[in-house]
């Protein structure tokens, strides 16, 4: 059980430092279901000011639910550019067209109902059924784990798959008594964003410290604790950038894969890059002359269980004959150079066409 003083302390106070200091964000203008479930979406696994930034792209490109319902689905990845993790982007896409067909447009406002949706895990539905609709359901981000475990000298590891539970049933203890269980919930999302920071905490200014569990016992740099994560893997991606004067050759990842429904050039996945080439012109079957071999340019893209190294091999296709050979022996699609702004790729191979342009 939580000491009586220590939550009292902390409920009154991190609410009243939240009315004077909570954070002005656009999809906090009003309690609308769409905006601050855009908000939540588009936030997950992002830094807030890049947040922001994708929030009012989409919001300007789809005001309403019915407009990003009815997008497609490359208009949506073309906005999406950057974000990386494009599962969500898809989700986005499904949950929007859902709740336009079975709900007339309107968010449920049914905790159960919004985890039904593509997408929305007990986090998101928690927000958005507090937030909007005032419901107890209290939201576990980051944040909260860190507020908690530091406040309270929690030694419990967050990445456990019992710990939500268990942080979810503390902080419903300290918030009792509380009428507006959304401003709570945005008030220590707020307080762990801006002053108990993971690293170097504001603790000079904390308005709680002095019932504080780390801050009494110097060990905020302890909290919250965490099971040791696996080293990530690692790949090998060798893209083969098949071009003429005006067009790309590019194929759509289809696979239960990583970067699935976003397009990229002609694949090989091997360790030893000449290997690769070898094999493409082997694959490929046309002599030596067909094809100018441009420089390599060798990239890693780091994601949290994954590290690949991406080599590209720029092909240049002189004779259209030969250029259309290619687009069929390797099934792909030919698309303009100027187009590929207008399609969703992995963020590394964005990189390299915004540094080809």
């Amino acid at each position: 059980m939580i000491k009586h003083e220590s939550k009292l302390e902390f409920c009154a106070k991190v609410m009243q430092w939240f009315e004077a200091n909570k954070r002005d964000l656009p999809f906090r203008k009003d309690k609308d279901p769409y905006r601050v479930w855009l908000s939540e979406i588009l936030l997950q696994q992002t830094q807030m000011g890049t947040g922001i930034k994708y929030y009012k792209k989409f919001i300007k490109k789809f005001p309403k639910i019915e407009k990003l319902a009815k997008a497609k689905e490359e208009t949506i990845y073309s906005i999406w550019k950057g974000l990386g993790y494009y599962n969500r982007a898809k989700n986005l896409h499904k949950t929007a067209q859902e709740i336009v067909n079975n709900y007339q447009g309107v968010f449920p406002n049914d905790y159960n109902d919004l985890l039904s949706l593509p997408g929305i895990g007990k986090y998101t539905a928690s927000a958005i059924s507090s937030i909007c609709f005032n419901s107890k359901r209290y939201v576990i981000d980051a944040n909260v784990y860190r507020v908690l475990s530091r406040y309270l000298g929690i030694n419990k590891k967050i990445n456990q798959s019992k710990s939500y539970k268990y942080f979810e049933n503390l902080s419903k203890e300290l918030a009792k008594g509380i009428k507006n269980t959304g401003a709570y919930n945005e008030a220590i999302m707020d307080f762990g964003s801006m002053i108990c920071k993971p690293k170097n905490p504001k603790c000079d200014i904390c308005i709680i410290r002095k019932t504080c569990f780390s801050y009494i016992n110097n060990t905020q740099e302890k909290y919250p604790l965490k099971e040791v994560v696996k080293k990530r893997k690692v790949r090998y991606f060798n893209y083969f950038v098949i071009q003429n004067e005006n067009y790309y050759l590019i194929q759509k990842r289809y696979n239960n894969d990583i970067w699935k429904n976003l397009f990229e050039f002609y694949l090989i996945e091997d360790k030893n890059i000449q290997n690769a080439k070898n094999v493409f012109q082997s694959t490929i079957n046309l002599h030596k002359n067909v094809i100018s071999h441009k420089e390599t340019i060798q990239e890693v893209s780091q994601l949290s269980h994954l590290k690949i190294h991406v080599s590209f091999h720029g092909c240049f296709i002189k004779k259209k004959r030969d250029f259309s050979l290619i687009e069929k022996l390797f099934k792909l699609k030919k698309i303009k150079k100027q187009k590929t702004k207008n399609l969703g790729f992995p963020k590394v191979i964005d990189n390299y066409l915004k540094y080809k342009t």
